[in-house]
């Protein structure tokens, strides 16, 4: 089954967007479902939250602090999907000027709900976020991923993303981690 995803004109429009304006990306989903894609807001909150526990099992759930933080650190970074007023997937991500000189960006998480994967919901709010940080002439962007997880490994080299290194013990449970990059 193939989806029609629309979405690559909307990140040229979110700079100029008050921060309010709802950022609507259609992606059709089976013959009834609409998905669009819009920046977080605060009632959306407590539906990232159970998205986050089902999604992420084996580590501690972010808190709703944390989640608050990442929106008022970078609040462009931060999208929802959505499907008839219910959110069914989310990404953060964020630029990481810590160096002047280099401009890169990082994806720091990605979630979709159960009902909702392999329906192409994860890859529009990835390549949602590519567009936007092209759009702020980031030149690379950098993620962290399990190395035991071989579905978000495979999904990211995809989408162009590559594997740097391993970082030993870098999850709370000592879980080992790639750095991957996509260069864009």
């Amino acid at each position: 089954m193939r989806y029609n995803i629309e979405f690559a004109p909307i990140a040229q429009w979110i700079e100029h967007l008050p921060s309010k304006q709802v950022i609507q990306v259609r992606l059709l989903v089976g013959a009834l479902n609409m998905v669009k894609l819009r920046q977080f807001s605060f009632p959306d909150l407590d539906r990232i939250l159970e998205i986050e526990k089902v999604s992420f099992p084996n580590r501690e759930a972010w808190s709703r602090e944390y989640f608050e933080k990442l929106y008022f650190k970078y609040p462009k970074g931060f999208i929802v999907a959505e499907n008839k007023n219910e959110i069914v997937g989310y990404t953060i991500g964020q630029p990481k000027n810590r160096v002047p000189t280099k401009r890169v960006a990082e994806i720091i998480s990605l979630a979709v709900a159960p009902d909702w994967r392999q329906k192409g919901i994860g890859k529009a709010l990835i390549e949602f976020l590519i567009n936007h940080f092209r759009q702020k002439n980031i030149k690379e962007i950098f993620l962290n991923v399990r190395t035991k997880n071989k579905a978000a490994i495979s999904f990211y080299q995809k989408l162009g993303f590559k594997i740097l290194k391993t970082i030993k013990n870098y999850y709370k449970n000592g879980d080992d981690a790639y750095l991957m990059k996509k260069e864009i």
